[in-house]
Parts: C-alpha cells; sequence; structure tokens
C-alpha cells in the first residue's frame, strides 16, 4: 500500500535509507531535510513523499516535485526500497505512483539523476527497465571518478 509520507515514518525511511548503503551521510541529511520539509510546511507545492507499506513496514520511499522553472518536468528525489524487500516489485509501483503523479497534474517528463558507481548497477537498470533513457552523463560531477547519470522518462 503507498500512502503519504506522516511524521511518525521518519525513523523508517531514514533507516531504509541508511539500509542500503548506497547513501552518505550528507546525502541521508538531505533526505531528512526533504521529508522534514513535507510535514513541517504541508502547504508547500515543492516536495512530495510516499511510503510503500508492506507487513506492517515502511518498505519503500519516494519523494518527487515540480523541477522549478518548467511547465511539466518532475524531478524524483528519491526512490528507494529496504533491502529487505528488494525484488518484490515495491521499486516498481513506486515509479507506476510516480507517473501517475505527474500525469495527474498535466506533467510529461521525470527526471532522475544516479551515480555511475558499481554500487548503483542496480538502480541504473531498474530505470532502464521501467523505460528511461540515459540523458545526459557528466563525468567526474560528484568527484572525481563519479559521473551524474540523469534518465528521463516521458509519461
Amino acid at each position: 500500500m503507498i500512502r503519504t509520507y506522516q511524521r511518525d515514518d521518519k525513523q523508517s525511511v531514514l533507516d531504509l535509507v541508511r539500509a542500503t548503503k548506497n547513501f552518505s551521510d550528507d546525502e541521508v541529511a538531505i533526505a531528512e531535510e526533504l521529508i522534514d520539509i513535507c510535514v513541517d510546511q504541508p502547504d508547500q507545492k515543492d516536495y512530495y513523499a510516499y511510503v510503500n507499506i508492506l507487513d506492517g513496514r515502511v518498505a519503500g520511499f519516494l519523494l518527487l516535485g515540480p523541477t522549478p522553472a518548467t511547465t511539466g518536468t518532475y524531478d524524483m528525489y528519491w526512490i528507494a526500497v529496504h533491502p529487505d524487500f528488494q525484488g518484490q516489485g515495491i521499486a516498481q509501483a513506486l515509479d507506476t505512483f510516480a507517473v501517475a503523479f505527474v500525469r495527474e497534474r498535466n506533467g510529461y517528463l521525470i527526471i532522475a539523476e544516479t551515480s555511475s558507481q558499481p554500487s548503483y548497477e542496480r538502480t541504473r537498470g531498474f530505470y532502464t527497465k521501467q523505460d528511461y533513457q540515459l540523458m545526459s552523463r557528466i563525468p567526474d560531477y560528484y568527484k572525481p571518478g563519479d559521473d551524474l547519470m540523469v534518465f528521463g522518462k516521458r509519461v
């Protein structure tokens, strides 16, 4: 079941993000900042957070929002699944939810950024499987040898 993120989900979402072992402490802090905005500023229109609940636990997390200065592009800031639940279609369900979310708002493009590091190979494979196209690659973006890979999907 996918539902809107609630304040009580915070620790579970942060634990999920850490459990993936793909994100640095700085990146976890960014996730925390964005989910706090979602609950502390309920009238804001920049970030929307959702969780996928399975067996009473937060199994997946999605955070997306409209890209500033565009008329129909949305950034998928976070899509992550707890390792205990990977391979069960949760990320696919979250992506399907994101597509419906964007379409309902007359959006037409979802952008997802990720790393070129080997630990993100599964993530890149997921985007490709979900019909995202590699739209750009910026060498050494995150650090030397760690490129920014920008995937996009028209919806």
